[in-house]
């Protein structure tokens, strides 16, 4: 009885132990595999979270730590060592939500499924505006793109110079991957470009007598000029006829962009007289690149100009935002004296 005692007793340590056991291996898989590992800020149902370019797995869960509550970092590098998380740290965006478990968190960085970002190209003056814009979308560095898009070798590359860089930037919204280069950017950008400018587009600018370039330069000034989308071939049409007539364009808006201050109302005798290329006052032609980033609707109303017999226009002495078109000087001269009396009363300087 008392050997029987005795092994009885010896079973049940045996089966404690191996209970013990049992429990111990379902938390422990639990705890590494399954138990929720990070929490994400109150307020916000997911979190982007960036790894970039580089980084080492150490870099990467040290970066995740630091940014949002993490459970159990310790489980996250035991599993990630398991599937040689190492070899596989793909740089970029990844989208994480409250009670991911390490697990899910291993498998969706094993994955590389990443998260793309839109990065919407705006109105710009000069080039370095776009960049400024862009740069804190994605990873490319501020620095490094601004130097690319002023250097000549490089722009050779692309077909452009440092004037007519900024038609690189057509206006419009990007669907980009956060870990793009400064370069693959602006190599994205330049497809774009050659995308919009099909051999359709490109033909009618031949015929016309330009390049892409020189549309967009036209294009441009349009923008400056006027904001009514059923006005801008009108006006696209005027220039045209300027050029054909080799008469210098005499366009406000780059006189305001060859003193630097957009802020004028009037442009005055005084200002006509800066000495830059980019004064149509002074030059005849089209100054050396575009004043500003021009709309897709300010390409097409060139590209599209209405065709007509007027050379001059000048603002409707009113806010319409409209103008008065003249096909003789002493037309124009007329709408001219209406539009600055109108100035005059209403005190704009």
């Amino acid at each position: 009885m008392a050997k029987k005692s005795k092994k009885s007793q010896a079973l049940q340590y045996i089966g404690i132990f191996v209970g013990i056991v049992f429990i111990f291996s379902f938390w422990l898989t639990y705890t590494v595999f399954f138990k929720p590992a990070i929490s994400i800020p109150q307020g916000s149902e997911n979190y982007l979270f960036a790894i970039p370019t580089g980084s080492t797995l150490s870099e990467a869960t040290q970066k995740l730590s630091d940014e949002i509550h993490f459970e159990s970092s310790i489980g996250f590098t035991f599993l990630s060592k398991i599937v040689s998380l190492e070899q596989h740290v793909y740089p970029g965006l990844y989208k994480l939500s409250s009670g991911m478990s390490n697990k899910d968190l291993v498998l969706l960085f094993r994955s590389g499924k990443r998260e793309t970002v839109d990065v919407t190209i705006r109105f710009g003056r000069y080039a370095d505006d776009i960049v400024r814009a862009v740069a804190p979308k994605i990873e490319a560095d501020y620095n490094e793109m601004l130097e690319l898009i002023s250097n000549q070798e490089f722009l050779d590359s692309l077909g452009f110079s440092k004037e007519t860089a900024i038609c690189l930037f057509l206006p419009d919204t990007y669907e980009c991957k956060w870990n793009t280069s400064a370069k693959g950017f602006l190599l994205r950008m330049h497809k774009e470009f050659k995308t919009y400018w099909n051999e359709e587009r490109i033909n009618k600018a031949h015929s016309m007598g330009f390049s892409p370039q020189q549309i967009m330069t036209i294009a441009s000034i349009v923008n400056q000029e006027t904001n009514k989308i059923d006005e801008k071939p009108r006006v696209a049409g005027v220039y045209i006829n300027r050029l054909k007539q080799n008469m210098p364009l005499q366009a406000d808006p780059t006189v305001k962009y060859a003193i630097g201050d957009f802020s004028l109302k009037r442009i005055y005798k005084g200002h006509l007289l800066v000495n830059s290329p980019y004064n149509t006052y002074r030059n005849n032609g089209l100054p050396p690149g575009p004043i500003c980033t021009p709309q897709k609707a300010d390409i097409e109303a060139v590209l599209n100009h209405e065709s007509h017999a007027y050379i001059f226009f000048c603002a409707r002495p009113d806010y319409s935002g409209y103008h008065n078109f003249a096909k003789s000087y002493d037309e124009h001269l007329r709408f001219a004296r209406i539009y600055s009396s109108w100035l005059d009363s209403e005190q704009i300087k």
